[in-house]
């Protein structure tokens, strides 16, 4: 049994609400245009209830780890970014994204960082902030 009295082995909790996943897409949306706009406290408290409803959702851990990161939360900010890899290991926004806790985490590796970022250096939708960021730390 899982956490929750009743529920079976596997599902989240969005799944056991009936809640179908273009509805957990569309909150994830939401909390990446607050983010956007600067209200990072509202787009974490969004963030935080997505992953309690769907645990396995690789992208709202890391838009939460980019959120604690902007609160200046490093070790949350890291911890969110981790979850987010073992759940997704090469997307690239999630890669990018624990790159960036990585270099926000006092004490972090960062050379460990510089590689997760040119690893993701070329892809379409994330590789020009990596290739931005592997620029500033060589200067």
């Amino acid at each position: 049994m899982n956490v929750i009295e009743g529920t079976e082995q596997g599902r989240t909790l969005a799944e056991l609400q009936g809640i179908p996943p273009d509805v957990g897409d569309a909150i994830a949306c939401l909390a990446e245009a607050e983010l956007e706009a600067g209200r990072v406290e509202t787009a974490r408290a969004i963030l935080e209830g997505l992953v309690v409803t769907n645990h396995e959702d690789a992208g709202a851990w890391a838009l939460l780890s980019q959120a604690h990161r902007r609160l200046g939360q490093p070790l949350a900010a890291r911890f969110c970014a981790e979850v987010a890899t073992k759940l997704a290991p090469a997307d690239a926004f999630v890669r990018l994204t624990r790159a960036e806790s990585l270099l926000a985490t006092p004490g972090a590796d960062r050379a460990e960082a510089c590689a997760e970022l040119r690893a993701v250096a070329s892809d379409v939708e994330v590789g020009e902030r990596a290739r931005a960021l592997l620029g500033a730390l060589s200067q």
